[in-house]
């Protein structure tokens, strides 16, 4: 393994030394004639609500295992603790992009026997999945849910702004020209509201370049933030500071509340169109039941246009077993018991996402409560379907797109410098991380 009881020492004394000891604790009262396996998991609200019900299901369906549910936040670094000093939980819920940093580091036990001898074959998930639960030829995860990014549309701006209703930006010119005709400025020419703006909310300053055509790795994972497509890219967000002015922009900006709450920009009408998952569902039915909306793939430079093959960012949530765990088979049966296609469809209705398995029951879609899942589904059925670049140096490629993007946005780098500063930090990062590796496997 690479992550090494040293290792282990380092990161609890900059987190909680406790944790690798104890883990989180719960209020649960457990048997104590069954073996008890600590399910850690992301989820709290409506979303956690939704998998302990399957857990509570789990343990009345038979009386050998009892999963004890765990709701653990800042999961991906705390679960790496744990398995660096030895004490994982038995079953993790992580994010599919941190399946090659935890595979590399060789804190996961591989599933593909274990899911072959369940009958649990790859041909199971639609397409885009199967890449998001492998790396380096082997599987690490099942997935649990999934969700893609699409454009959702406030109708009611639209219309108020002598927009047609059922007009749908499929093109970025498009997208340019809706926001001219929605944005407003006060007397004195402060921004009041506009049809789009990258920064709302702003959590995927990585992605614009996919949707230019272009790409932030080759097939040898090599980083190629430098792509002409990148370029164009972020040559277009840099025109809505120039365009907008960055002051006016970033003023703003300030004034649009939080995403989670009835504040929020699109609910409220600031932004006539916002880029968002399924999830964004949920926060319509609490905040705005009577809003009325459309969703429709993310517009794409002319070029890339193909209206049988959108463009979109797909990702999902998955379940591992941790090297180490005490008891791995009975932690996938566990796992297994929960790819049942009811179950994960049952998830999926409650978190408003789409199911990630290639055959839906009858009925799915009429009666999912997310009235824009089917175009959800289309975007994850998509050959062009993209996730998380399979690195791992992630982390840190994200976080200097991130910052760099923040610079690009107030106006102090241009986007040839923007991505020239991205690709060099992200080659030294890869190099290193490669050297070290390799010094791992020659001891």
């Amino acid at each position: 393994m690479e992550v090494t009881r040293r290792s282990a020492i380092g990161l609890m004394g900059a987190s909680a030394a406790g944790l690798v000891l104890f883990g989180p604790r719960a209020d649960d009262d457990v048997p104590t004639d069954r073996l008890v396996l600590n399910y850690w998991e992301k989820w709290t609200g409506f979303e956690g609500v939704a998998m302990r019900e399957l857990v509570d299901e789990f343990n009345r369906t038979q009386d050998r295992l009892f999963v004890r549910y765990l709701a653990v936040n800042s999961i991906n670094h705390k679960a790496m603790i744990s398995i660096a000093g030895g004490a994982p939980p038995d079953v993790i819920g992580l994010w599919s992009f941190n399946l090659p940093a935890y595979a590399e580091a060789g804190a996961l036990l591989p599933m593909d026997d274990l899911a072959a001898s369940a009958g649990l074959t790859p041909d199971r998930w639609i397409d885009s999945v199967r890449p998001l639960l492998r790396h380096e030829g082997r599987q690490w995860a099942m997935m649990t849910t999934c969700g893609s990014l699409a454009l959702y549309l406030n109708l009611d701006v639209l219309e108020s702004a002598g927009v047609d209703p059922a007009f749908e930006p499929r093109t970025i010119k498009e997208l340019d020209d809706l926001n001219d005709r929605v944005t407003l400025r006060s007397s004195r020419g402060s921004i009041q509201r506009m049809g789009f703006v990258h920064t709302e909310p702003g959590w995927w300053s990585w992605m614009w370049g996919f949707q230019f055509g272009g790409r932030l790795l080759n097939e040898s994972g090599d980083p190629t933030a430098t792509d002409a497509g990148n370029a164009d890219a972020y040559g277009w967000v840099r025109s809505y500071p120039d365009r907008f002015g960055a002051e006016k922009l970033l003023s703003f900006q300030s004034g649009n509340g939080f995403y989670g709450t009835a504040q929020n920009a699109f609910l409220q009408g600031r932004v006539a169109s916002v880029v968002q998952g399924p999830w964004l569902a949920n926060l319509i039915e609490v905040y705005a039941p009577n809003l009325r909306y459309r969703v429709v793939p993310v517009p794409v430079a002319e070029a890339v246009y193909d209206p049988d093959a959108p463009v979109g960012l797909f990702d999902g949530d998955v379940v591992v077993i941790p090297r180490g765990a005490a008891h791995p088979e009975a932690s996938f049966e566990f796992i297994a018991w929960l790819q049942n296609r009811a179950r994960l469809e049952r998830l999926a209705l409650a978190h408003r996402k789409n199911t990630p398995l290639r055959q839906a029951s009858a009925g799915f879609f009429e009666r999912h409560p997310n009235r824009s899942i089917r175009v959800h589904r289309r975007l994850a059925s998509s050959p062009r379907a993209f996730g998380v670049p399979r690195t791992r140096v992630w982390p840190r490629y994200e976080a200097e797109f991130d910052t760099s993007f923040e610079s690009l946005w107030i106006g102090r780098l241009s986007a040839d410098d923007m991505l020239a500063r991205v690709q060099t930090a992200i080659e030294q990062e890869t190099e290193f991380a490669r050297a070290r590796r390799g010094a791992r496997a020659d001891v």
